[in-house]
């Protein structure tokens, strides 16, 4: 586990929030976005469910800035398409359907990951949460064709949602 990231400025602290809020606003999360500087195991954010959807809660860590650095790990975007996709499946009672088919436990991540998929729609976050979600349906040792054509129904499912 790596140890704190490196500190930042007040400055950096409020643009990197800004960012985050500017991006899960444009993706129609409710609620409350959080920032906070350290590092966990989540993958860089988590997505907290409230008694009301205004009450929910999207948290992103510092790993999640770092991912955005590198060119070979997720952009921001698909990290926060991800949460986002979270919330539509716990809240959107279209999506809340869906989840109730496969049921909630691992697959949500691959459901989330997919309705962030749609969020973003053909752009390179967005495929690669598509890419994300057949890697993980791969895992569950189901063929990279099979895996794959699940996730493009899945996909078009979703699209008539969003």
């Amino acid at each position: 586990m790596k140890g704190a990231p490196k500190p930042i400025s007040e400055v950096e602290l409020r643009a990197r929030l800004e960012r985050i809020a500017e991006i899960a606003s444009e993706l129609g999360f409710v609620g409350n976005v959080e920032y906070c500087h350290a590092y966990t195991r989540s993958g860089g954010a988590q997505y907290c469910i409230g008694p009301a959807a205004d009450d929910d809660i999207m948290v992103l860590y510092a790993e999640a800035f770092d991912r955005d650095a590198d060119l070979e790990d997720f952009p921001l975007e698909s990290v926060v398409a991800h949460e986002v996709g979270h919330q539509k499946l716990h809240r959107d009672p279209r999506f809340r359907d869906i989840l109730m088919q496969f049921g909630a436990g691992d697959f949500e991540e691959i459901l989330a990951s997919l309705v962030g998929c749609v969020l973003l729609g053909n752009t390179v976050s967005g495929r690669l949460l598509l890419c994300r979600a057949v890697a993980e349906l791969g895992d569950r040792r189901i063929s990279g064709m099979e895996a794959f054509q699940m996730t493009q129904r899945l996909v078009r499912v979703m699209e008539r949602l969003v």
